[in-house]
């Protein structure tokens, strides 16, 4: 299951909309239902992140956003790592897409498989995510509903599998004492 809802997030941030910056005129462009209009040399326009990324290959745009700036990774990794008992901690808004938008890029741009910058937010990454994956644990274990209101939609689906999982465990092991 796990595997599918990764394919559906991967598919979902491929298509979600980006903003670019053109870096030379790009001509008029139509594909499958998608029409982009002629766009002159700097001027922004929004397409889906598997076309923008088509148009950076050509030469002829650049992605507007950045993703995830270094210094918003060391505060997250930060509050994630020294507070790894609290409440989850509210993330930037589409986090994980734009984790996912900042690991694309950074591959992209090394010159090897598996470059010093890469291997360094993938270690970043690794240690927020274990952080939250405990603070959804704790979340989902608890008899007492829990607020949610500091996850990411990827963790709600998470946190809801989780706790509905550990709800059914609970009932059918507490009815060996009766």
């Amino acid at each position: 299951m796990m595997s599918s809802l990764m394919e559906a997030l991967y598919f979902e941030f491929e298509n979600a909309p980006v903003r670019i910056v053109a870096t030379r005129k790009i001509p008029e462009i139509e594909t499958a239902g998608i029409t982009v209009k002629e766009t002159e040399t700097g001027r922004e326009l929004m397409v889906n992140l598997w076309l923008a990324w088509e148009l950076i290959e050509a030469g002829v745009a650049r992605l507007y956003e950045e993703g995830i700036t270094d210094e918003e990774w060391t505060q997250i990794h930060y509050r994630e790592r020294f507070q790894p008992l609290g409440q989850p901690t509210p993330l930037p808004e589409d986090f994980y897409r734009k984790a996912y938008l900042t690991f694309k890029q950074a591959l992209k741009r090394s010159s090897s498989d598996r470059s010093t910058d890469v291997e360094r937010l993938g270690g970043r990454f690794r240690d927020i995510l274990e952080s939250r994956i405990g603070k959804i644990m704790r979340l989902a274990s608890a008899e007492a509903s829990a607020q949610t209101k500091g996850l990411q939609p990827e963790e709600e689906a998470l946190y809801r599998e989780l706790n509905s999982l550990i709800a059914s465990w609970r009932k059918e092991i507490r009815e060996l004492g009766e």
